[in-house]
């Protein structure tokens, strides 16, 4: 599947139960056509998009293709 990453402008804060705020940021990952399948916040949670998206499984189910109906 082929995909870019963006990195979102808005940071996703808010606080845990010990009232710390937390900050993440947020990543969009773009199909071919620059379309956003799906954000993730956080860089373990980008890494390991990346890492099930390049591999050859499919467990979450949005793995996706684009076919030439017209060909």
């Amino acid at each position: 599947m082929k995909y870019t990453i963006h990195k979102m402008n808005q940071v996703l804060r808010y606080q845990d139960e010990n009232k710390k705020w937390i900050s993440l940021n947020g990543y969009a990952f773009m199909d071919e056509c620059e379309r956003c399948f799906i954000i993730v916040y956080g860089e373990g949670r980008r890494d390991s998009m990346a890492k099930y998206l390049s591999g050859p499984t499919d467990e979450l189910k949005i793995k996706y293709q684009y076919v030439n109906l017209l060909s």
